[in-house]
């Protein structure tokens, strides 16, 4: 079957902990696991979906969270977003694994699934409760995946700095895709970064050279929500992720394109819809009132 037509992978739970834990697993809820290789059929014996991990051979994510740095020029503090967005762009196809700390494995696992990525995530037990609701949430809202939406095509050549721009690009939220070669369909498509250059500048200047007039999605009111676009020509889904401890709220959104009001779900707050819903020139606008961790817009012509 095509990529095209298949689900998003769902996150996995990483577990290497004793086989007298499984009811910890069980009261939580969760079913499926990942586990070292030798552990599966000890663990299936216990009534468990068990596979066999290479933590090893895996690429390594990191915990998502956010820090605050001090901004010399203007004594304030500000957020800087720790996230593997663009560590999954960056490795199509490979399996990751994450060592969520306390508290960030249900993010870990809503990161994972808005990329469509197979990942391993390591919880700490007094997560387990939360990351089971986030699982849960996340098979209610699975649909079939559609192609990735973007600005900005990248020719990766593998350097750090490359890796810096990418982060960098991400955190602003200009979206882009990872490419093998130029292509016409992106507004700019990016073939090298210079070696001197500074990730950050050069980052702005891609910003400028876009204009915010042509981004395909732009966010208002929030620097910790990081935001991945997918969708053809008849429908679209917009994933919002919050790297910050607090919900997010009045989070207002614009989006290039002519849709129907669209669908909001989001994570613990089930009965939340879309606010101040707007069609005009071209785009449409809308707020969300509150999003925790994730969330997610449906969108049809």
């Amino acid at each position: 079957m095509p990529l095209a037509f298949l689900a998003v992978l769902l996150p996995t739970l990483f577990w290497d902990r004793p086989l007298d834990t499984a009811d910890t697993l069980r009261k939580a809820g969760i079913e499926r696991i990942y586990v070292p290789a030798g552990q599966e059929q000890a663990w299936r014996k216990q009534g468990f979906a068990a596979t066999a991990f290479d933590r090893a051979g895996a690429v390594q994510a990191v915990a998502p969270k956010v820090e605050y740095h001090m901004d010399v020029a203007s004594a304030t503090r500000v957020p800087w977003v720790d996230a593997n967005g663009w560590r999954f762009e960056r490795a199509p196809g490979r399996s990751f694994f994450c060592e969520a700390r306390a508290g960030s494995a249900a993010l870990a696992a809503a990161e994972a699934f808005a990329y469509g990525v197979d990942a391993a995530i390591r919880a700490a037990p007094e997560d387990l409760g939360s990351f089971a609701r986030m699982l849960r949430f996340l098979g209610e809202i699975d649909q079939p995946r559609l192609p990735v939406r973007a600005n900005i095509g990248v020719i990766d050549d593998g350097s750090d700095t490359m890796a810096e721009v990418l982060n960098l690009l991400a955190r602003h939220n200009l979206l882009f895709h990872i490419i093998s070669a130029p292509d016409l369909k992106y507004d700019l498509n990016i073939r090298r970064v210079p070696k001197a250059a500074n990730p950050y500048e050069f980052a702005m200047k891609v910003r400028r050279d876009l204009t915010d007039e042509k981004r395909l999605l732009r966010i208002y009111g929030s620097n910790v929500v990081l935001v991945r676009l997918t969708g053809d020509a008849s429908q679209a889904r917009v994933h919002f992720l919050n790297y910050g401890q607090a919900a997010v709220k009045g989070l207002r959104v614009r989006v290039l394109g002519t849709y129907k009001q669209g669908k909001l779900g989001a994570f613990d707050r089930l009965h939340d819809g879309l606010a101040d819903y707007t069609a005009q020139d071209g785009a449409i606008e809308f707020t969300i009132p509150v999003i925790g961790a994730y969330a997610v817009v449906d969108l049809r012509q």
